[in-house]
């Protein structure tokens, strides 16, 4: 896996909160358990690029250049960028995640429609905090598995019969 979380929270994750049990932890505990679950994950993070893109630019872009493109996002036949997913809920609070630039695919420095360009996706565990029922000032922390897109890659399309 890109993302390898351990496995802590679990007692939350099966039970409702109770504001009178350890579930329901302080601004002081929530700290403590974010650090320690960013601590024992192994993210890898990725820069977000900017600028929105198109597909056109793109083959242009490789038209007039092809060298300076040694990113593989910028070399694959269905090129993507970064874009940062912020949640002030989540930990982490910002995931990079990928968005195809283009419908089709790149074949000879043209946007063939006869291709797809899908997301390439892998399972992230996040953390999700939310107030306390019945106690404003303490969190209920669970964990999250959310689908991260990574990548983008050129298939053919299926039919439908």
């Amino acid at each position: 896996n890109l993302w390898r979380c351990s496995e802590i929270f679990s007692r939350a994750d099966r039970q409702p909160p109770d504001p009178r049990r350890s579930d329901c932890v302080t601004e002081e505990q929530l700290r403590s358990r974010e650090d320690r679950f960013v601590r024992r994950s192994k993210v890898y993070s990725v820069n977000a690029q900017s600028g929105n893109r198109t597909c056109a630019q793109v083959v242009e872009e490789m038209r007039k250049d092809p060298r300076r493109f040694t990113e593989q996002s910028r070399r694959s036949l269905s090129p993507w960028e970064y874009k940062v997913d912020r949640d002030v809920e989540r930990i982490p609070p910002e995931i990079s995640m990928a968005q195809c630039l283009c419908e089709g695919c790149i074949i000879n420095l043209r946007e063939d429609h006869s291709y797809n360009s899908v997301m390439v996706k892998t399972q992230m565990t996040v953390l999700k905090r939310k107030p306390c029922p019945g106690d404003p000032k303490k969190y209920v922390v669970k964990k999250e598995i959310i689908s991260v897109p990574v990548a983008c890659t050129c298939v053919k399309p299926s039919y439908s019969q």
